[in-house]
């Protein structure tokens, strides 16, 4: 059977993922034009360490290069493709895709060993590297003939010095373009391909697997047939996994997103909640001196929420402008400062209440001359009968006082320590 007979007969076998299984041929078809056998190129970086770059080298004779290195790296990387040791060949070859490593392990399960290695080469692009052409028997499992084939690799030298598979360069990445290929060494290859010592180095290898698969029948039924139909089948089943994989990552990624969210609101609660309780830790008391509308913004124009009578205390939060923010039945409203006398928990605030607490009835008790009285709270003593007249003193709670005259309007003269001053009447009481 001819080389296009072969095709044709992988893409019957293919059917609909024919088209898939012939821009693939060479990884399971030893002995086809330019690559007769069931290997994935690899080639290595593009960094080769130097820009001194020339094309003549593709012209020159097609040589087998007996480098010590150069053998090893070849040696290895067939070693590691027949063993499925994709980790060693991505230390070899550079760079794998997730898909070449899928179909290497899949393949490598088929492959027993590789002999007879032969490396032909050509300057490659730049310094130190090199178009490779190499001829290897690859033996099957569970079949006695080996397959002649002829495969390549782009081989750069590294920053480090060492020699590297370029795999960017392969048919693989060719054929799915998972990454971006210099166009320079493209260029390159495709002259490289079409010399004449190539093409003679082809034809003697497709007439040596032509004459393999004759003879063995079981080679010719697993390259022909069994083969084929495999990859078909780790296509579909590749494809099948990548979206399984996509699903779970998108419904991870959903469920992550969905995670974030719910935490950043429960982040916001909880800072919203420390917030008032800061608000509250921190909040102080006023009183309402005369009647005043209850808003539902800092705004004068914002919508009414109610109105609070002169004399009804509230809980002030905080202020915002010219309104004081407070609780109004649980809900967070606002009212004009000039609405709100502020309480501030010293003695001044007990020495007003008690004023405007007793406004209408000034003449309420009195006290004896030379009486002396304890101090139950914090006390202002007035140079005065007047809250706004000035501090003579201030007397504590268990601090003494001592009355020396008590008047109608409401306030008592004492002597407290050396001074005398005025005391609210009702403070003393």
């Amino acid at each position: 059977m001819d080389f296009q007979k072969l095709i044709e007969k992988i893409k019957e076998v293919a059917g609909i993922c024919g088209d898939f299984v012939f821009k693939n041929k060479r990884y399971f078809l030893a002995g086809l034009v330019f690559v007769c056998m069931n290997l994935v190129l690899f080639l290595g970086t593009k960094d080769s360490g130097t820009s001194t770059k020339s094309t003549t080298g593709v012209y020159k004779d097609f040589k087998e290069n007996k480098n010590a290195e150069l053998t090893k790296l070849i040696t290895d990387y067939y070693k590691a493709y027949a063993d499925g040791d994709t980790d060693a060949i991505q230390k070899l070859a550079d760079p794998v895709c997730d898909q070449e490593i899928s179909y290497i392990q899949f393949y490598s399960a088929y492959i027993d060993s590789f002999s007879d290695i032969v490396v032909y080469t050509k300057e490659g692009l730049e310094k130190n590297s090199y178009l490779a052409s190499v001829k290897v028997n690859l033996k099957y499992k569970d079949v006695d003939s080996a397959a002649p084939g002829l495969d390549f690799f782009y081989i750069e030298t590294t920053k480090d010095g060492k020699l590297q598979i370029n795999n960017i360069y392969g048919s693989f990445n060719q054929n799915n373009n998972v990454y971006e290929m210099d166009t320079e060494i493209s260029d390159l290859i495709s002259v490289y391909i079409r010399q004449q010592d190539l093409l003679d180095k082809e034809a003697e290898v497709t007439e040596e697997y032509n004459a393999a698969i004759e003879k063995d029948s079981a080679l010719k039924t697993l390259m022909e047939e069994t083969l084929p139909a495999a990859i078909v089948q780790w296509n579909a089943d590749y494809n099948a996994q990548l979206v399984a994989k996509q699903e779970e990552e998108a419904k991870a990624a959903e469920e992550a997103a969905k995670a974030e969210e719910e935490a950043k609101a429960k982040e916001e609660e909880e800072a919203k909640a420390a917030a008032e309780a800061e608000e509250k830790a921190n909040s102080y008391e006023g009183k309402v001196n005369s009647r005043a509308n209850v808003r539902e913004q800092a705004d004068k124009d914002s919508n009414k929420l109610g109105s609070l009578d002169k004399g009804k205390k509230i809980t002030i939060y905080g202020e915002e402008g010219d309104f004081y923010k407070f609780d109004y039945d649980g809900t967070t409203a606002y009212i004009t400062k000039d609405a709100v006398t502020v309480s501030t928990g010293d003695a001044d605030d007990t020495e007003q209440q008690a004023e405007e607490e007793n406004t209408e009835n000034k003449t309420a008790g009195s006290f004896e001359k030379g009486t002396k009285i304890t101090i139950k709270k914090t006390t202002n003593i007035r140079s005065k009968m007047d809250t706004s007249s000035s501090k003579v003193a201030v007397a504590y709670s268990g601090d003494t006082v001592e009355v020396i005259m008590s008047y109608a309007e409401g306030w008592t003269k004492v002597k407290f320590k050396s001074k005398e001053g005025y005391i609210r009447t009702d403070l003393l009481q």
